[in-house]
């Protein structure tokens, strides 16, 4: 075989290695969701009287309650990220996630549902909404 046809072959042979975790890659792109659960979340034990008291025996056995729940939920997805959670007025969190696994969320009967992301930033220009920005993806 020629150098150059080794070459070619060399070269040919470290594009297709490189193309594959490129591709793995592209098909598992994480993008950022809020998911939501069906129980209600800890706000929804407020009386409408006393209000709520966060730091009640009740109340820590709920969030415990709701974040039993959301680690259930999230051992459909062990790999994907969490950026937060919530129990209080909201009871889900928000993770980065691939199309598989809003898929698989998607399908449990504790998820209520699975909403993209949003990002909005906001510049203070002096109490007016001449300056809000808003990034909504």
């Amino acid at each position: 075989m020629s150098a150059f046809r080794l070459s070619i072959a060399i070269l040919a042979g470290l594009a297709s290695i490189h193309a594959l975790p490129v591709a793995a890659q592209a098909a598992a792109a994480r993008l950022s969701y809020l998911v939501q659960l069906r129980a209600p979340p800890l706000a929804s034990q407020a009386d409408g009287v006393h209000g709520l008291d966060t730091k009640s025996d009740a109340a820590r056995r709920y969030t415990a309650q709701l974040e039993a729940q959301q680690r259930a939920v999230l051992a459909l997805v062990p790999d994907a990220p969490v950026q937060y959670h919530y129990t209080t007025a909201f009871n889900g969190f928000a993770a980065m996630l691939t199309a598989d696994e809003v898929a698989r969320l998607q399908a449990s009967p504790d998820v209520a549902r699975v909403s993209p992301g949003s990002v909005e930033h906001t510049q203070d220009g002096g109490g007016n909404d001449k300056n809000k920005i808003q990034d909504q993806r």
